[in-house]
C-alpha cells in the first residue's frame, strides 16, 4: 500500500531555489530541514534552522541551533522559537539576545530572500503589507497580512486599503503608522524577475482585464515595470527600513 500525506523529510537535492545551499554536497549530509506550515508561502520563506547555521553562521550544526533554541536565544518578531524548521519570511525581525544582534529579511535580488542586519531600534517593529480586507461579525474590518496576521479595526477608526503597508510594533501589533500604495511613495519588489529593487512608486497603471495592473518604480539605473501584486511599500518621502547595497 502507498504511503499517504506529506513526507516528514526533506532531501538537500530537492530543495527549493531560493535556498543558499550546495546541493550535491555530501559532506553536509543527504538530508535539510523541512519547512513547516506557518505564516509564510513554502516556496518563499526559509527554515529557521538553515537561517542561523548556514546563512548566519552562528552555529556549526543542527545540534548547536537546537541547544540555543532551546534557551529562548532566538526570537522572532518578539516571540522565542524552538522549532528548527518554523518558516521565515519577508519583513520577519530575528534577535539573537546572547549576542545583542537583529536582523531583518529582506528580498534579494540575488537569491529571493536575504538576511540584513538591523539596529536595535529597527528591530522594534516590523512593516506588514495588507493582501486584503475582510468584514467579520459586527460590522469590523480586519485586515489579512501578509505574513498570516489579522488586526481587527474598529467602526471609526483610519480607514486602510489594499496593498497599503503597516508599521507595527513587535510583539504587541499596534500599528505605529500606515503607508498607502499610491504614487510618489518608496516600494520595494519583492516578487518576480526584478526581486529585490527597490525606488519610488513614480507611476500606476490601473488595468482591466487579463493584463495585469502596472507599478511604475524609479531607481538609479531607470525605471521598471512590475505588478501592483510585486510591490512592497516601505515608506512615503524616504525608506523606513534600511536596505543593504546588494552587488
Amino acid at each position: 500500500m502507498g504511503s499517504k500525506g506529506n513526507k516528514r523529510h526533506q532531501k538537500r537535492l530537492a530543495t527549493p531555489g531560493h535556498l543558499q545551499i550546495r546541493r550535491k554536497d555530501r559532506t553536509a549530509g543527504k538530508f535539510f530541514f523541512k519547512i513547516k506550515g506557518g505564516p509564510h508561502p513554502k516556496d518563499f520563506c526559509l527554515p529557521l534552522g538553515h537561517v542561523l547555521r548556514d546563512l548566519l553562521n552562528i552555529t556549526d550544526n543542527s545540534k548547536e541551533t537546537k541547544f540555543i533554541m532551546n534557551k529562548k536565544g532566538v526570537v522572532i518578531d518578539g516571540i522565542p522559537r524552538k522549532d528548527l524548521n518554523f518558516p521565515i519570511g519577508l519583513m520577519d525581525v530575528i534577535e539573537l539576545p546572547e549576542i545583542n544582534k537583529a536582523y531583518r529579511i529582506l528580498a534579494s535580488k540575488n537569491h529571493g530572500l536575504m538576511v540584513s542586519e538591523i539596529t536595535k531600534d529597527e528591530s522594534k517593529f516590523k512593516l506588514c503589507r495588507i493582501n486584503n480586507i475582510t468584514t467579520v461579525k459586527g460590522g469590523i474590518q480586519q485586515l489579512n497580512l501578509h505574513d498570516g496576521r489579522n488586526i481587527l479595526i474598529k467602526k471609526g477608526e483610519k480607514k486602510y486599503k489594499t496593498r497599503g503597508t503597516l508599521k507595527i510594533s513587535i510583539p504587541s501589533q499596534e500599528i505605529m503608522e500606515y503607508f498607502e500604495f499610491k504614487e510618489n511613495v518608496q516600494g520595494m519588489i519583492y516578487r518576480g524577475t526584478h526581486t529585490g529593487v527597490s525606488g519610488l512608486i513614480s507611476k500606476l497603471t490601473k488595468r482591466f482585464g487579463v493584463n495585469a495592473s502596472l507599478a511604475q518604480i524609479t531607481t538609479s539605473s531607470g525605471e521598471i515595470n512590475t505588478s501592483y501584486d510585486y510591490v512592497f511599500v516601505i515608506g512615503s518621502k524616504d525608506t523606513v527600513i534600511d536596505l543593504p547595497m546588494e552587488k
